[in-house]
Formats: structure tokens, sequence, C-alpha cells
């Protein structure tokens, strides 16, 4: 039965789930003993829940009110296993096309995402207005995996030596992890302004990561010098500096830590 058509059951029911439509079942329900000292009015049954007018005819009390809504609520579960269901559905989708940006293909087509999720075309785009719409859903769901290895490891206390190898190490961890996704986000950047504001904070908060690690070293600079070794510093740290070394210049991952700490090592000591 339609919930529109019951207005008298879904009266003084909570919104608060099944828990307390079992309440309100228990207390109007066969358990409910009336007072001895109560009288059963005319018409009604022990038990029965109706009463009856003149004519013999059945009229349906609170009793069966509260029957009806509990028959409302055993919707619920069917309600939450469908939203759980597109849920689960909607991640294989996320997932799928992060697993092919991670194995090259830069720009999946919707094809290609529902072959390997096993999501329909056409449940593709239940989930998600458009491409543009998933690939931003599915570079916020990597860099959210990615949090973990955003914190630095070492603090400004520690000596420059040790600051410039943790910090080397953590920087390339990082961008090991969200490198498919976040060149994605960069190819991507020119066309959507929500990807290109999402671009630039995150710049600036790697960027604000060095002026805090490094602190003691740039504030013992003049003005102008402090200006130039940070942005030379940030450049140098950045993904785009990174990829040049390891994609361009070939060079390993542990040639490419050797080159940023040798680097930092002469911006942050003259």
């Amino acid at each position: 039965m339609s919930p529109t058509a019951r207005p008298a059951a879904r009266a003084g029911r909570s919104t608060t789930g099944s828990a307390t439509g079992a309440a309100g079942r228990a207390g109007s329900g066969s358990t409910r003993t009336a007072s001895p000292a109560t009288p059963r009015p005319a018409g009604v049954a022990p038990g029965s829940g109706r009463t009856t007018d003149r004519t013999g005819s059945a009229k349906v009390t609170s009793d069966d009110a509260s029957v009806e809504a509990s028959d409302d609520e055993s919707t619920a579960p069917r309600e939450d296993g469908r939203h759980a269901r597109r849920d689960r559905n909607k991640y294989a989708v996320v997932d799928a096309y992060l697993e092919l940006v991670r194995e090259g293909n830069p720009r999946p087509s919707i094809a290609d995402v529902a072959d390997r999720s096993g999501v329909s075309h056409r449940s593709v785009f239940r989930y998600f207005s458009d491409k543009d719409e998933l690939a931003r859903t599915a570079i916020d769901r990597q860099l959210a995996v990615a949090a973990p290895l955003v914190p630095l490891t070492v603090g400004p206390g520690a000596p420059l030596p040790e600051r410039i190898e943790r910090f080397v190490e953590r920087r390339l961890e990082l961008f090991a992890f969200v490198a498919p996704s976040a060149r994605l986000s960069r190819s991507l950047a020119a066309l959507q302004p929500v990807l290109a504001k999402e671009l630039k904070t995150t710049r600036a908060f790697l960027r604000a990561q060095i002026r805090h690690l490094f602190r003691a070293e740039l504030d013992a600079m003049d003005p102008a010098e402090r200006t130039s070794a940070l942005a030379a510093l940030d450049a140098l740290c950045s993904l785009e500096a990174v990829d040049l070394m390891r994609l361009d210049q070939e060079l390993s991952a542990a040639d490419t830590a050797a080159t940023l700490r040798w680097s930092m090592a002469k911006l942050l000591t003259n």
C-alpha cells in the first residue's frame, strides 16, 4: 500500500527507524493489558482492534493503524538495501576509473569503465551526470585515500639533514601514490574551475609545508632571498619537477631523491 494512502497511519510515527516502530507496536499489540478498573467500550471484542457501528460494519481503530504503520516500516530495509547497492556500484565505477588511470589510460571512456566495473553503461550515467563529474569524484576519492601520506614525519626542530631526508622521503612517497590522479587533475583543471581551485589550494598547502619545516633557514635570509629560495624549493619539490626527473630525464627513484636532497641543501645553506 502506498505511504500516501494512509495519512492517519503515519500520524505520530517517528522517523527514527524501525526501533521506534517496534516500540510503538509493543505499546499497541497483544501484550497490552487493560486496567481492571477501566470498562471496555461497547462493541469492542477482546484483542480485536475493531469496533462496530450500529449497522455491524467494522471500523478501523488505532490498533489497526499501528499495524499499518508497521507495514510501512517494513519497507525501510528494502530502501536501505537499494541505497547500499547503489553506493557499492558507484564506488565500483570510481575504483574502476582509478585503476584504468593508474594503468596508463589518462582519460578512460565510459565504455572502458563500465566493462572494468561490471556496471552497465546506462547505470554509469545514473550515478554521474557526465564523464567530468566521474573524473572529479575519482580524484577526490584518490586524495582521500592518500590523506595519511600528507602529514610530515619530522618537525622543524630536527637537524637540517634529517629534515631534508625525511621531507624528500615523504614527498616522493606521496607523489608515487597520487601521481596518476594528480596528472589527470592537472589535465582537466583548465576546463573545470572546481578542479583548478582545488589544485591551487593543494599547491598552496604543499608550499606551506616547506615554509613551516624550513622556517629557521628561511627566516635567516633577507626578504628578497627568502622569497626566491621558497619559490625555488616549491618548484623543485613539485610533482611536475619529479615527473621531469623520473619520466623525461629517466632518473631512478634513488637518483631523484638524491638530486632533491642535494638541491635543497644548497638552497637552504648558502
